[in-house]
């Protein structure tokens, strides 16, 4: 009798370490999943810029949601990722590198292998950014994929490739007018940043230059935080800041020296 009690006592402490052990590992999984949904970057809803190289060539995608379609963007082979953003004038929002990969495969394939090569990937993206472009670009249409190829001289020739493919939907609703202020020793950052700002389909009144450098980048807006404001700064990375009384624009942006190293336009 004391031996039967002595296994079933052993059998239940077994059983409660089991649950326990099942229920920090599950605990674990929970907490490890939210946070690679919380460092997740794609929102189907928005425009999602993303470049992607095979140590060879480069692409740029950038995905629409209204419309649904996708502006692919193949550049000549002596240009630099690093200098993606500079020559197309367009914000970069994530990076794909890998190699042994043909990038002239049909999209959603590309992205499902990315999916299974995550491992084996050089990305700022999650597995589930990765499954989401996957599945956004499954049902995308040819009709509504456009590909143009740019050379690396810049300037008219990628303004007439680039045209209205990039711009971002929810920003042409703000109506949002903006003024830049280049407040750096360093000159034609403020049509630079312009052009950027344009082609994301900002509207850009007036672009200046201060006589006297400022240490601080920031981006003022009035009346309310919209959504062109918080694409700006998730852009630029400058710091937001709410003023109030009237203004020459909605929206005032200060380049500053402190930035002039991570400068992406």
């Amino acid at each position: 009798m004391k031996q039967k009690k002595g296994v079933t006592s052993n059998t239940k402490i077994a059983i409660i370490f089991f649950i326990f052990l099942t229920f920090i590992v599950g605990v674990s999984l929970v907490i490890k999943v939210a946070a690679v949904i919380k460092k997740s970057q794609f929102d189907d809803s928005k425009r999602f810029t993303i470049s992607i190289t095979n140590g060879k060539n480069i692409e740029i995608m950038s995905l629409s949601s209204d419309p649904k379609s996708v502006a692919v963007f193949r550049l000549n082979d002596n240009v630099k990722v690093e200098d993606v953003g500079r020559l197309l004038e367009i914000p970069i929002d994530g990076f794909i590198s890998f190699k042994f990969q043909d990038l002239n495969q049909k999209i959603d394939s590309l992205f499902t292998n990315t999916v299974f090569n995550y491992r084996n990937l050089k990305t700022n993206l999650t597995i589930i950014d990765l499954l989401r472009l996957a599945l956004f670009t499954k049902n995308i249409p040819e009709s509504s994929i456009t590909v143009k190829r740019v050379g690396d001289t810049g300037g008219l020739e990628v303004d007439k490739v680039i045209g209205r493919l990039v711009i971002d939907s929810l920003i042409e609703k703000d109506h949002q007018t903006i003024q830049i202020i280049n407040a750096t020793v360093v000159s034609g950052l403020g049509n630079r940043l312009a052009k950027l700002i344009t082609n994301m389909g900002g509207n850009v009144i007036l672009v200046t230059t201060e006589d006297s450098p400022r240490k601080k980048s920031a981006i003022t807006y009035i009346d309310k935080k919209t959504y062109t404001v918080e694409r700006l700064q998730e852009v630029l990375g400058y710091e937001i800041i709410k003023e109030r009384g009237n203004a020459m624009s909605d929206i005032m942006i200060v380049i500053g020296e402190d930035k002039l190293n991570t400068v992406s336009f």
